[in-house]
């Protein structure tokens, strides 16, 4: 026959389930402690990983900013050399196609409605005057822009509204469709040849005025 329950049974269990419940409330904090510690450990790691990317971001674009700065700076003292090597023959090569002009300025600029164009080099006459475009790399669509600024030179120089205009395109290097295409519109193509430079036109070209 089973004993009967007493009082201090009955405290016995109550006892021992808050044993049980204090002992299970202990290891739920501490499973949770180090869920929060390694939330913040992974939380602190990635915020340092950001950090560095924000870093390397910042670093990678300061050095494109500088870089684009220096090749900009390269490519304008190449624009510049080749000017200058164009500029002392400019009058000579065109005098000998029967131009007669005599005057040279580097980089002119004028204004039309448009608004502003510049001419790399511009040779002139009192009733004729000669447009240059210079490039390091002369391409196709430099000619195309160079067509286009030609058609608005005598609104933005009005001085030379009554002067016969005539283009040329320059370059250093010069793509292989450049000499056909510059031809065809009816300029005069100047490229170099050993320390000096020429004009690449046959004796049969016959050049376009605006």
């Amino acid at each position: 026959m089973s004993q009967p329950i007493t009082i201090d049974d009955i405290f016995a269990l109550f006892r021992e389930s808050e044993q049980q419940r204090k002992e299970y409330q202990q290891i739920s904090q501490q499973a949770f402690e180090h869920y929060r510690q390694t939330a913040e450990r992974e939380m602190a790691e990635l915020r340092k990983q950001s950090d560095r990317t924000d870093q390397q971001i910042a670093q990678l674009t300061t050095q494109v900013a500088q870089t684009n700065k220096q090749v900009g700076g390269l490519t304008s003292r190449w624009g510049e050399f080749v000017e200058n090597l164009i500029k002392p023959a400019a009058a000579r090569l065109f005098q000998e196609k029967g131009i007669d002009v005599h005057l040279t300025a580097l980089r002119v600029t004028g204004q039309d409605e448009q608004g502003s164009i510049e001419i790399d080099i511009l040779v002139e006459n009192t009733t004729e005057v000669v447009a240059i475009e210079v490039k390091s790399h002369l391409e196709v669509r430099d000619v195309k822009r160079f067509l286009q600024t030609l058609e608005r030179f005598k609104k933005a120089f009005p001085k030379h509204k009554n002067d016969k205009l005539y283009g040329a395109v320059a370059g250093i290097k010069i793509d292989e469709r450049v000499n056909e295409y510059a031809i065809q519109e009816g300029l005069f193509l100047i490229q170099p040849v050993g320390d000096s430079v020429i004009i690449a036109n046959g004796h049969d070209f016959h050049p376009r005025t605006w």
